[in-house]
């Protein structure tokens, strides 16, 4: 039996062992997990859709007493139907919009775990299920919600909402929404008996009663207190003869002083719309908004299932995005890791030779970055490389900085920390933001940790920002936006800077001057409009009452902001950057991963010995059988 354990012990410890050195064990249990967080409870739906995400957390305080009704989709994402079903939700949401404040449309996504109970609560059996919930809904075992067959388009969705709408008034509820009754009285005196006081026009539709155009109209217009929407159908003869109306549909304005003008005679939601804009335009009543436009129309049950793979990368960015502005103004290392590649490799890369004051001003750069980037053990070791390459030469090609950061690149150099891309820095297209913001947030970085370490031994104050101007008028890829800069440069007096605050708030007021001059530019990203920083709602502190900058109050935020406790490290390895803390050997080892490999097998080794010699123990003890109980006077021998 011990030989047959030992058999299996050594079998486990050699498959460990080598399963350890496999390079098909690429991604491990915390790389598969790392982005995780970031979808969780998103569903099908996102904060960019109109639809209202409801859940555990927010189901009972929006549906119960509310005073808007609520329609309800309970799905469950991965639901082949629910998928293709989604996108004519959330065109129900837009194409309503303007009715969210008598029904909202939302949705429950009964897959995540956290809704399992609410999902339950309300039965709900098949997905997507539709439940209508009416105003003023009370909680109760048997109050579940109306259950509505869905439509096959967002248009029959939309009807059946009508035509649950019509029935919540038929029976004495609904009252929030305009009148969806028809008017059927020969004469138009009836028309403002139900109005509100303040109502100076109605808009009568003639329409066939099959048709839910005024319906639509009238709940489009809900918020204008100073019209009243109605309808009535063509076999309303004596009121077509009395307004003069020949062809259905059509649409007839009516003021309180019995004045009549017809409008149009169209079919579409969208002029009748425009008419009616038009008309109260021309009575100096302006209504907000746009005018509603028609979405295109597909029944969910033809279209494709969506790729789903595609849908959580996206929803995966979105979430990150959103997680990214919440946290405000701070800093990343993988912007700043970003940045820093993008510059060696592509600007000084691409630079044929580099000589004399070229030379000069890229050995500042790599000087101030040698000191101040924040790098890890080995990353530092790189910067010095660039360095140390540099000193020993009069001239350099640029492919050799290009090659060295390359070779950086390979994973077990445990450089850099982070894949290459844009967190912060990210434009909502690839043409915007990225490198120039990347650049503004790195020197930022550079003039205030380079105070907080030089400061203290008496350095030259300018010498990020001289490391800076000699980068960016040799290297910068854009050529006026560098002549921009050296211009600027001359007229602030960038040389005459004396201490240290001051080369932090002559960046601060540099980079606001460019942020100015930018403003509305066609280089703007209109999802990241540029502004005077910091703004009011980040630092109120910074404000002064008249408008004017508190400039002690900017400096300490300044310094806090660009510190390097301010650094956050979404998407990065932090262990890359604390690697050498208790003194590991250094990178070009050869060795390092065999032993760090033999280390964790050994770990494993023992900890299955110790399990198999527990097993063994029980056995052997098992094996001794019954043996007999021993009393003290066995012991102590009879009295």
């Amino acid at each position: 039996m011990p030989l047959n354990f030992f058999r299996i012990f050594c079998s486990i410890s050699v498959a460990f062992i080598l399963l350890q050195r496999s390079e098909g064990s690429a991604l491990s249990i915390f790389e598969q997990k790392k982005y995780k967080k970031l979808t969780d409870g998103q569903g099908l739906y996102s904060s960019k859709d109109d639809v209202e995400i409801l859940g555990v957390d927010n189901f009972k305080h929006e549906i119960y007493g509310n005073e808007r009704a609520f329609l309800v989709e309970f799905y469950n994402s991965w639901c082949g139907f629910c998928q293709r079903f989604a996108p004519s939700w959330k065109a129900l949401a837009t194409d309503v919009k303007e009715w969210k404040g008598l029904v909202g449309i939302g949705a429950v996504d009964c897959s995540d775990d956290v809704n399992n109970p609410l999902c339950r609560d309300f039965e709900i059996m098949s997905y997507p299920t539709i439940k209508y919930f009416h105003e003023n809904y009370q909680e109760g075992p048997k109050n579940l919600g109306k259950v509505i067959q869905a439509g096959s388009d967002m248009n029959e969705h939309r009807q059946k909402l009508i035509e649950i709408i019509q029935r919540e008034q038929y029976e004495g509820r609904g009252k929030m929404f305009p009148s969806l009754f028809p008017y059927n009285n020969p004469n138009v005196n009836l028309l403002f008996d139900d109005a509100p006081k303040n109502a100076k026009y109605a808009f009568l539709i003639f329409q066939n009663p099959s048709s839910f155009l005024a319906q639509e109209i009238a709940l489009d217009f809900n918020k204008i207190k100073d019209v009243v929407v109605r309808y009535t159908f063509n076999n309303n003869s004596e009121l077509m003869n009395a307004l003069q109306v020949s062809t259905i549909p059509a649409l007839v304005s009516i003021g309180r002083d019995s004045s009549v003008q017809t409008l149009t005679s169209s079919e579409s939601r969208e002029a009748y719309s425009t008419a009616i804009r038009q008309f109260l335009k021309s009575k100096h009543i302006i209504v907000p908004g746009k005018v509603h436009e028609q979405a295109p129309v597909e029944k969910w049950v033809d279209s494709k299932v969506p790729d789903m793979k595609e849908f959580m990368q996206e929803r995966e960015r979105e979430a990150l995005k959103e997680k990214v502005k919440k946290m405000g103004d701070v800093i990343f290392q993988m912007d700043l890791e970003t940045v820093l590649r993008y510059s060696l490799k592509h600007e000084v890369g691409n630079s044929k030779e580099i000589t004399g004051e070229k030379l000069k001003a890229l050995s500042d750069y790599i000087n101030i970055l040698e000191r101040h980037f924040p790098f890890g053990k080995y990353g530092q070791l790189f910067l010095k490389e660039i360095k140390n390459h540099i000193s020993q030469k009069t001239f350099i090609h640029g492919s050799e900085i290009r090659k060295m950061v390359e070779d950086a690149e390979r994973e077990e150099r445990q450089v850099f920390s982070t894949p290459q891309k844009w967190l912060a820095c990210k434009g909502s297209k690839t043409t915007y933001r990225g490198y120039p913001c990347g650049l503004w947030k790195m020197f930022h970085y550079l003039t205030v940790n380079a105070a907080d370490y030089s400061g203290i031994k008496g350095d030259n104050p300018k010498i990020v920002l001289e490391a800076m101007h000699g980068y960016i008028k040799h290297f910068f890829g854009c050529a006026e936006c560098s002549k921009h800069f050296q211009q600027m440069a001359d007229r602030r007096k960038i040389f005459e800077v004396s201490s240290w605050d001051d080369s932090i708030l002559w960046l601060w007021s540099a980079h606001n001057e460019v942020n100015k001059r930018l403003s509305g530019d066609e280089t703007e990203d209109p999802d990241y409009p540029k502004y005077q920083f910091p703004s009011d709602k980040r630092c109120p502190r910074c404000h002064n009452k008249d408008h004017s900058w508190n400039i002690p109050e900017v400096l300490l935020y300044l310094k806090h902001m660009y510190s390097s406790i301010n650094v956050r490290y979404i998407g990065s390895d932090t262990r890359i950057l604390h690697l050498g803390l208790n003194g590991e050997s250094s990178y070009n080892s050869s060795e390092s991963s065999l032993f760090k490999t033999i280390d964790v097998g050994l770990c494993f080794i023992l900890y299955v010995a110790s399990f198999l010699l527990l097993v063994i123990l029980i056995r052997m003890f098992l094996k001794r059988g019954y043996r007999k109980k021993i009393y003290s006077h066995d012991l102590l021998g009879k009295v």
